[in-house]
C-alpha cells in the first residue's frame, strides 16, 4: 500500500507543487506571477496589482527598466514591421509579436482552431510549426506562415525528400505570407524526432504525407541542402516557388563560429535569408531528447545579442529581419528581445497559457487535462473555441498595449528609440550593469 501511494504521488508530484506547495514566485519553467500577467490579459479582467512586487530586487539576476521623469505623452503603436529583403517580391507586414510553431498533433485540433481565429482577430500570425497545413489553419483565415523541417512534412515524396510541386501548392496560398525553413529548435537542437505510431493516426498521416500507425522519424539534419551555399540555392528556389514571398530559417545558436562562417558566405553571395529566428535553448517542446532539453544549445538573450552583432559587424544587418523565440510572455519580454537585436518575436507557450494551459506538464503523455496537446476527443471538446480564440486575441492585444504604456515610460515615443542601456541587471550583492554593459557591441 506504501509504495502504490508512493508511485501516485510521484506521478502527481508537479500537480501538488502547482496547485498546493509552491508560492507566487516559485515554479517552472514559469511561475505564477507570469502565468497570470497572461491569465488576466487574455480574460481581459482587473490588470492591476495591489501591495507592491513580490519578485525581490536583492536577488541575483534580478531586472528592471529605468523609466523617464518626463513620459511620452504620444506613443506610435503601429508596432508592425516589413519583412522581406531585395530578393523579395510580396514584402509581408508582421505584427512584432506572433504565434510560435506548434504543430497540429502536438496540438489539439480545437487548439489550432482558437489560435487562428484569436490570430484573425488580432491581426497576427500563425506559425503551422512542422506538421503540415491543415483545414484547421485556414478555418478563420489569419495570416500563416508555413514552416517544415528536416521530415518536410506537408511538402514530401514518398523517400521523405522535399516535394516541390507539394510545397508549390500550399506556399502560393493567399492566407500563406512567409515560407520559414527549420534548421533546429531551441529545446532540442541537433537532434531528430520521432512521431511515435499511436500518434500517427490516420488525420495526422494526411496533412504530413506519411503512412498512418507507422513510427516517423525526423532527421537532424536536412535531405534538401547540407551546407550554406546549398542553402542560399535552396531558400531562392523556394521564393521562385512561392511567387516571390519572404523565405527564412529557424535555428537555435550553437557553435558560433559556423554562424561566422554562414554570414560570410551569404555577404560573399550578396544574398540572405529575408529573415532569421533565433530559438533560446529555454524554448520550449511537446517532447525533446533529455540532454538535448536541458544541455544543448545559447540561451536567447546571449544568442540574439551574437547574431545581431555578428551581422553588423558584416554590414548586412539591414538585409534581413531577425524574430526571437523563448520564454517571450510580457511587454517586457519583448522590449528585452528588441533591445538586443530582434525585429519581432514569437511566442508559444504565452500563447498556450492564454488558451488555458495549466503547465501541467504532460504534453507528451496525451493526457493535456485542458485540452490543448492531447488528441483525445474527450478532452478536445473541453477547449471551446468560440471562447478561447477571444482569449488569445485579447492576450495580444493587452500585450502591445503593455508594451506602449513601457515606451511611454521610458519616454520613447517608438520602437525606433529601444535601448540597451534602459535595461538594469543585478549582477552581484552590491552591483547591478546595464544591458549596454553586459552585451557590448
Amino acid at each position: 500500500m506504501l509504495g502504490r501511494i508512493t508511485n501516485l504521488l510521484e506521478k502527481q508530484r508537479h500537480v501538488l507543487q502547482e496547485t498546493v506547495l509552491l508560492n507566487r514566485t516559485e515554479g517552472m519553467p514559469f511561475n505564477w506571477i507570469q502565468k497570470e500577467i497572461v491569465y488576466k490579459r487574455a480574460s481581459d479582467e482587473n490588470k492591476s496589482q495591489p501591495f507592491g512586487t513580490q519578485l525581490s530586487y536583492e536577488d541575483l539576476g534580478r531586472e528592471w527598466f529605468l523609466h523617464s521623469t518626463f513620459p511620452a505623452k504620444e506613443v506610435n503603436d503601429d508596432f508592425r514591421i516589413t519583412v522581406g529583403g531585395p530578393n523579395c517580391k510580396k514584402p509581408y507586414r508582421a505584427s512584432i509579436l506572433n504565434l510560435a510553431g506548434m504543430s497540429f498533433g502536438s496540438i489539439s485540433k480545437n487548439a489550432t482552431l482558437a489560435f487562428n481565429g484569436g490570430a484573425k482577430i488580432a491581426g497576427f500570425a500563425q506559425n503551422t510549426g512542422e506538421g503540415g497545413l491543415t483545414p484547421y489553419h485556414k478555418e478563420f483565415g489569419a495570416d500563416i506562415i508555413f514552416q517544415f523541417g528536416t521530415g518536410y512534412f506537408g511538402c514530401r515524396n514518398e523517400n521523405g525528400d522535399f516535394d516541390a510541386e507539394k510545397f508549390k501548392e500550399i506556399a502560393t496560398l493567399e492566407i500563406v505570407k512567409m515560407v520559414e525553413i527549420k534548421i533546429s529548435q531551441g529545446a532540442k537542437p541537433g537532434f531528430g524526432a520521432i512521431l511515435p505510431a499511436k500518434k500517427n493516426t490516420e488525420e495526422i498521416a494526411r496533412y504530413r504525407d506519411v503512412e498512418a500507425h507507422t513510427e516517423i522519424h525526423s532527421p537532424a539534419h536536412h535531405s534538401a541542402f547540407g551546407n550554406t551555399d546549398e542553402m542560399i540555392r535552396f531558400i531562392d528556389r523556394l521564393r521562385q516557388l512561392s511567387g516571390g514571398k519572404p523565405v527564412g530559417i529557424k535555428m537555435c545558436l550553437g557553435q558560433k563560429e559556423e554562424f561566422e562562417e554562414m554570414v560570410n558566405t551569404f555577404a560573399k553571395h550578396n544574398n540572405f535569408p529575408d529573415f532569421i529566428c533565433i530559438d533560446g535553448a529555454e524554448g520550449g517542446s511537446g517532447a525533446a531528447h533529455m540532454e538535448s532539453l536541458h544541455w544543448a544549445g545559447t540561451p536567447l538573450y546571449e544568442g540574439l545579442h551574437f547574431m545581431d552583432k555578428t551581422l553588423r559587424k558584416s554590414g548586412h544587418r539591414e538585409s534581413l529581419k531577425i524574430f526571437a523565440a523563448g520564454k517571450i510572455i510580457s511587454a517586457f519580454d519583448i522590449y528585452k528581445a528588441l533591445a538586443l537585436g530582434a525585429d519581432a518575436c514569437y511566442s508559444a507557450r504565452g500563447m498556450m497559457f492564454a488558451l488555458g494551459c495549466v503547465q501541467s506538464l504532460k504534453c507528451n503523455l496525451d493526457t493535456c487535462p485542458t485540452g490543448i496537446t492531447t488528441m483525445n476527443p474527450a478532452r478536445v471538446v473541453s477547449l471551446v473555441v468560440e471562447d478561447k480564440k477571444n482569449k488569445v486575441a485579447n492576450y495580444h492585444r493587452n500585450t502591445m498595449e503593455g508594451l506602449r504604456e513601457l515606451l511611454a515610460s521610458i519616454g520613447l515615443k517608438d520602437t525606433m528609440g529601444i535601448d540597451k542601456k534602459y535595461i538594469i541587471k543585478r549582477t552581484g550583492e552590491t552591483q547591478t550593469r546595464s544591458y549596454e554593459e553586459i552585451y557590448e557591441n
